[in-house]
């Protein structure tokens, strides 16, 4: 097992990142707009009706989404970035672009600007990012195809660079980057190759996911593993070509962790639904969830042997071929092993072995509420303990017995309302202080800490970057700048990492 030997030597650390979005905490590019929204298209206040935000007709563009040309009374606009501030930085941007029309940066909310220059092809602001509202670009006028925009942050203006050197450097402490997230995994319409985004698209914030040679580039700059995870309707010409993309470009010495989708398991998301159907077609099993799993299983090793093909036929590339699961369903993770032999097929078994969760399920709520902080996190610490002596070392056993390795795809705590209780202001306030409660530091050492004690290998952490609320508090920071002395799940993952 090739992961048991790396960890003879240390245990490994990787983490998921966030989605790329115009509201994420992170800051991956030095040109803002590879993370704006898509346009968006409104009816002007020329029109009779007046203005509509997004009631225009559909935006004219090439195939790589810059615009051509603007009905009567349309303007469109994409958002740079929205809620940003203490995540992009204060300082003046440089917009660049060619083409000509009317280009107007705005403003709203809490934020500042001050416009320093102006002409064709060139706009220079001073920003204050708001942390409550939006930085757009409106253009109302197109005399000539407006293309190639970007927006610069402060000290990168007309920068060869890709990422933003602060974002590269949160990532120095860990060993493997999962980038489910930024390929939009979930719920992902992608089917063939040419249905992912454009590597030179206007934006990489997409529901077709940040092309994939802007992760083989992240991971070669920052010596980092990478985790992929393939799109559950993708065909097999998609895998070739991205086994052909790792091959050339990745660098050698880096492993690919390859996945078939994520939490195909999981009923909230398309993944699910759509394995359910494919696996009741074949007849695998008369029960849907049942047929889900064998098609999940059965698929995975189909990509396995479709992407290993091309990115590593003679054997000479580090390839781990991951099978994943439920931590608190062994019994699930058994049917996903054995059919057909999948075991054989692969080199690792993978779940998430989250602790709290229980806390925000509706039927425990009520309870929650009536508890502390301190009561809260002394939960956290029993539900760890247990986990780990329960789950991981029955899970941990049952792939050792196929010759598997166990991984831990995303962990972490798991406070979040769940159903109606998502609503709870109450219930996500509490949540929210337990999370920046300095004692969240020791239990993140201690989950990491009882994982690897209790058989666990790798343990992507989920997730680096995120802002916490109703959908929960998941980032180790809550946004790219946010001091670290003041983010205790960061620090605690820091003092396993470094002990």
């Amino acid at each position: 097992m090739i992961l048991s030997l790396l960890m003879s030597v240390a245990p490994q650390v990787g983490v998921n990142l966030e989605t790329v979005t115009d509201w994420h905490q992170q800051t991956p590019f030095v040109d803002a707009f590879k993370s704006s929204r898509e346009w968006v298209s409104h009816q002007s206040w020329s029109h009779p009706n007046g203005f509509v935000w997004g009631g225009g007709p559909p935006v004219h563009t090439d195939d790589l989404g810059w615009p051509q040309s603007l009905q009567q009374n349309q303007w469109i606009e994409s958002i740079i970035f929205a809620d940003a501030g203490g995540n992009y930085p204060d300082g003046v941007y440089t917009i660049r672009y060619t083409g000509s029309g009317s280009i107007q940066p705005l403003m709203g909310g809490n934020g500042v600007m001050n416009i320093l220059q102006q002409s064709p092809g060139l706009i220079r602001v001073y920003l204050e990012p708001p942390t409550s509202g939006l930085f757009t670009l409106r253009i109302t006028d197109i005399t000539q195809p407006i293309e190639d925009i970007r927006v610069y942050l402060p000290g990168f203006d007309n920068s060869t660079r890709i990422f933003h050197p602060d974002f590269l450097k949160t990532l120095q402490p860990f060993d493997t980057i999962r980038f489910m997230n930024w390929g939009r995994t979930n719920d992902s319409p992608v089917v063939s190759w040419t249905d992912a985004t454009n590597f030179f698209n206007y934006t990489q914030a997409t529901n077709r996911g940040v092309h994939p040679l802007y992760m083989i580039d992240l991971c070669n700059k920052t010596r980092k593993h990478m985790w992929l995870c393939v799109p559950h309707m993708a065909d097999d010409l998609y895998v070739q070509y991205l086994g052909l993309l790792c091959r050339v470009a990745l660098d050698a010495d880096l492993q690919v962790y390859l996945e078939y989708s994520n939490e195909v398991w999981n009923g909230i998301f398309d993944q699910s639904s759509y394995a359910q159907s494919q696996g009741l077609a074949l007849g695998l099993h008369p029960a849907p969830w049942h047929a889900g799993w064998l098609y999940y299983s059965q698929r995975s090793v189909e990509v396995f042997d479709v992407f290993a093909s091309i990115y590593s036929p003679l054997g000479d590339r580090k390839l781990v071929r991951v099978l994943a699961g439920q931590s608190v369903n062994p019994w699930i993770n058994k049917q996903i092993m054995d059919w057909q032999n999948a075991y054989e097929s692969a080199d690792a078994f993978a779940v998430a072995p989250y602790f709290g969760g229980y806390l925000g399920n509706l039927n425990s709520s009520p309870q929650t509420l009536s508890m502390s902080v301190s009561q809260i996190l002394t939960l956290c610490q029993t539900d760890i303990a247990a986990n780990h002596a329960t789950w991981t070392v029955q899970n941990a056993s049952n792939a050792s017995q196929r010759g598997l390795d166990l991984l831990a795809y995303e962990g972490g705590q798991h406070l979040v309302g769940v159903g109606a209780a998502q609503n709870n202001q109450a219930l996500t306030n509490l949540f929210v202080q337990a999370n920046r409660d300095p004692l969240m530091r020791q239990l993140y050492y201690n989950d990491i800490d009882g994982w690897f004690t209790n058989g666990g290998s790798l343990f992507m952490l989920y997730r680096l970057t995120g802002d916490s609320g109703r959908y929960g508090s998941f980032g180790l920071v809550e946004s790219q700048n946010q001091p670290r002395y003041t983010a205790p799940k960061w620090l605690g993952a820091m003092d396993y990492i470094n002990r």
